[in-house]
């Protein structure tokens, strides 16, 4: 496990920032996790000089199956956040169009809409971690940890009662590079257990790549 631990969340996102513009090149895909957590992170690479000037694919980890004008859409926070001040013409976005109201039917889009794009493996993962060890739309027992042969498939979680859409745990394999974002109190006995051991989704889809974990002090076990 790469871990980076930062005093405070302030500190995470500069230091997010900083690896991600450091990272970035003509042609990066960057795919992005909803959450409070990152959205100051979106708001400071909607503000780089150096990533506006790129040609940048951002693409959406996962998304609630709720309307864009729904306050749980990732996709709406994510654009509010990164294109602040209007969309550069050379930065493509690629989001779940949940307006089709038909789950598998978004799934699907969003792989014709990847390979229309020409993605192949994306460069830059952002993840985020629940407390219950899940990531993107990747919660424990559901039968989306077992699609290997999909770019994108939609899952009922029960635990929320929602559909959901999401990218696989393949996809997220393969990037060159995840970041996973963890900060405050909530998410410590979670990475206690993981530091344990524990095989949950977030582990799943991380273990034995290059991962680089950003965390604050809040959120980190005693022993690390």
């Amino acid at each position: 496990m790469n871990l980076r631990i930062f005093e405070n969340v302030d500190e995470l996102i500069r230091g997010a920032a900083r690896t991600i513009v450091e990272r970035a090149d003509d042609g990066t895909s960057i795919a992005l996790s909803g959450g409070s957590t990152p959205k100051p992170l979106y708001e400071l690479l909607g503000k780089n000089d150096e990533l506006l000037q790129k040609k940048i694919t951002w693409v959406v980890v996962d998304e609630r199956y709720v309307p864009l004008s729904d306050p749980q859409s990732n996709a709406a926070m994510i654009e509010r956040a990164l294109f602040a001040n209007g969309k550069p013409p050379n930065h493509r976005f690629l989001r779940f169009k949940t307006e089709m109201n038909d789950p598998a039917a978004t799934a699907a889009e969003f792989e014709r809409e990847w390979r229309d794009h020409g993605l192949n493996d994306l460069d830059i993962v952002i993840l985020g971690m629940g407390d219950d060890g899940h990531t993107a739309s990747l919660f424990p027992g559901t039968t989306a940890l077992a699609v290997e042969d999909r770019i994108a498939t939609e899952v009922w979680v029960e635990k929320v009662k929602m559909w959901r859409v999401t990218i696989t745990k393949p996809v997220i394999r393969a990037a060159k590079l995840r970041m996973v974002l963890a900060a405050g109190e909530s998410k410590r006995e979670m990475l206690k257990q993981i530091r344990d051991g524990a095989d949950v989704p977030i582990v799943q889809a991380t273990n034995g790549l290059e991962t680089w974990w950003f965390v604050d002090k809040a959120a980190t076990p005693d022993v690390w």
